[in-house]
């Protein structure tokens, strides 16, 4: 069929929509915090609720958005998701004659955009294996990758750059943009979808959530893919929630230097996302995985670790961005590859929004945490509890049947059952 080949026009449509609103997304992830750091000159503590806000949703709403994902066409909530982003990022320039935005604002417009991500991203995760096959997922994963590492290697450089000439607030007219092209873009595919699954509705809505959390913790590959994550995110989360106030407070830096340290990142991720394939077939899929996350832990330390002139600041940072954003590139394409892989179309919605409530909705967590704890013991110490945390997660996977797994299963499973059993076949 068609609709079943990486490249087909279709899937440049989705591949390029994805590309056009991360690039939007990329600028505003730093525009964001820059304006409650230097423009409304917040706290520690009122950093990390900014974060944590954000990260909200996915504790509040990924659970019904995967019911609603397995009820719904995949493709019309993608295109509705990019058009409600793109009006909430439109307040904010929009506040600006009225003495606008203030700290509540961002808040609204964080938890937002949040929300819509959540749906988003479940919407675009159960979407592309019904576009493209199983049979394509890892090399079309490491394709959509390469547009995340790509904005995120143009998008915060440009977004300091634009930042420090604009405005943060003005810069968030461009993220709009974004997510109306991308809009467009994806009401141009034309491939059919498979219709949703009707023919043994859940008896209520806490069913359809308890089916997805049992498929995740039942699977003896991704519960601990989901344990490792979980942990890595609360850690992660804090280190993120309260690194652009460590790096204009602590180290002095500029927008636009900070903007360029997490360009660094972009473009430590897309020789990841080329290598992704090669790392699985030479040490295996769960070895992949797990040693990504580890050597993106490593690179977690520089950051607290960063001092000294400005030129070895900035290349400390740099590189502990390029080399975590390298290797954990690696190891999540294999760890999505794997969850589409052996999750049937029919339960795809649900286990991907479940997934994102453990694992994301940690991050929550960990945001408001790591804001609590800076305000009292110290940013730098924090970020260092925050890295020793990510350093150590992967040990959840390394002793896991995980370490086993040398191939991807690419035969599209009907029940979870079977999924279990093709993913047993591959492994010694």
């Amino acid at each position: 069929m068609a609709g079943k080949t990486t490249l087909t026009g279709d899937f440049k449509k989705l591949w390029l929509a994805l590309s056009v609103s991360l690039m939007g997304s990329e600028i505003t992830v730093l525009a964001l915090p820059l304006i409650a750091a230097l423009t409304l000159e917040v706290s520690a503590f009122e950093m990390g609720l900014l974060a944590a806000v954000g990260q909200l949703p996915f504790l509040l709403c990924s659970l019904p958005a995967g019911v609603l994902i397995d009820r719904l066409p995949r493709r019309p909530v993608l295109i509705t998701t990019d058009i409600g982003s793109a009006l909430l990022l439109l307040t904010v320039p929009l506040s600006i004659p009225f003495g606008g935005p203030v700290y509540l604002q961002l808040c609204a417009v964080a938890f937002g955009i949040g929300t819509f991500s959540v749906i988003s991203e479940v919407a675009h995760y159960a979407y592309v294996p019904t576009l493209v096959g199983r049979e394509h997922l890892t090399a079309s994963n490491s394709r959509l990758q390469v547009s995340h590492s790509a904005s995120a290697a143009a998008g915060p450089g440009l977004g300091g750059i634009l930042v420090q000439l604009l405005s943060a607030p003005l810069t968030f007219l461009i993220d709009a943009v974004s997510f109306l092209t991308s809009a467009v873009l994806l009401r141009s595919i034309r491939s059919p979808e498979p219709p949703p699954d009707t023919a043994n509705p859940s008896p209520s809505l806490r069913h359809s959530l308890l089916i997805g959390l049992r498929t995740l913790f039942s699977h003896r590959l991704l519960r601990p893919i989901i344990l490792e994550g979980a942990t890595a995110v609360f850690f992660e989360s804090g280190l993120l929630a309260i690194y652009v106030l460590y790096a204009t407070r602590e180290l002095g830096l500029s927008p636009l230097t900070i903007g360029l340290v997490f360009a660094a990142g972009g473009l430590g991720a897309i020789p990841g996302a080329l290598l992704a394939r090669w790392a699985g077939n030479r040490y295996g899929i769960g070895p992949a995985i797990i040693g990504g996350w580890f050597l993106a832990g490593l690179a977690g330390l520089l950051v607290p670790l960063a001092g000294g002139p400005l030129p070895l600041i900035i290349a400390t940072l740099a590189t502990g961005k390029a080399l975590g954003a390298l290797t954990d590139t690696v190891a999540n394409i294999h760890q999505w590859s794997l969850r589409q892989a052996v999750t049937p179309d029919h339960l795809a919605g649900r286990v991907t929004a479940s997934q994102r409530f453990i694992v994301y909705g940690t991050g929550a967590i960990g945001a408001l945490t790591a804001g609590a704890l800076g305000s009292t013991i110290g940013l730098r110490p924090t970020l260092l509890l925050c890295a020793l945390g990510c350093l150590a997660a992967p040990l959840i996977a390394l002793l896991s049947p995980l370490r086993h797994l040398h191939k991807q299963p690419t035969t599209a499973p009907t029940t979870m059952d079977t999924a279990v059993d093709t993913v047993t076949n591959t492994t010694p």
